[in-house]
C-alpha cells in the first residue's frame, strides 16, 4: 500500500486509534508501531494457585503479541493479521474483518492475545 493522499490517510489514522481504544477498553496494550500498524500484548496469567506455590514450580506463561494492519483487498479496506514469521518474502498478511467492523476485530484480537504462550 502506497502513501494515502491526506484525507484518506487521516480516516486510516482515525481507524487505528479507534482500535486502539477498542482494545485498551479490553485491558490490553497496544502499540502504534507503524503508519498504519499497531501490536496488541496481553497480561502476564495469574497463577492457578491461590497462595502462587504452584507458581514457583512452574515457569510462568508470556503474553501473546499480536500485529495487526490496514490493508486493501478487491475494493475494501480490511484490518489483517501480520505474520511476521513469514518466509523470506516479509511478512504475510490475513484478513480479518472490513475495516468499519472495529469493536468485531477488538473482540477477535482480545480472544488471540488471552491464549498464553508457552514458549
Amino acid at each position: 500500500m502506497g502513501v494515502c493522499p491526506t484525507p484518506h490517510r487521516e480516516a486510516l489514522e482515525h481507524a487505528l486509534r479507534a482500535l486502539a481504544d477498542a482494545v485498551t477498553g479490553f485491558g490490553l496494550h497496544v502499540t502504534i508501531t507503524g503508519p498504519l500498524t499497531l501490536s496488541v500484548r496481553g497480561e502476564r496469567p495469574a497463577p492457578e494457585e491461590p497462595d502462587g506455590r504452584l507458581a514457583c514450580l512452574i515457569e510462568p506463561a508470556e503474553p501473546l503479541s499480536q500485529s495487526v494492519t490496514i490493508e486493501s483487498h478487491g475494493s475494501r479496506l480490511w484490518w489483517c493479521w501480520l505474520w511476521t514469521d513469514a518466509g523470506p518474502g516479509g511478512p504475510e498478511s490475513e484478513p480479518i474483518r472490513p475495516i468499519e467492523e472495529i469493536d468485531e476485530v477488538a473482540r477477535r484480537i482480545r480472544t488471540v492475545v488471552a491464549l498464553a504462550s508457552t514458549t
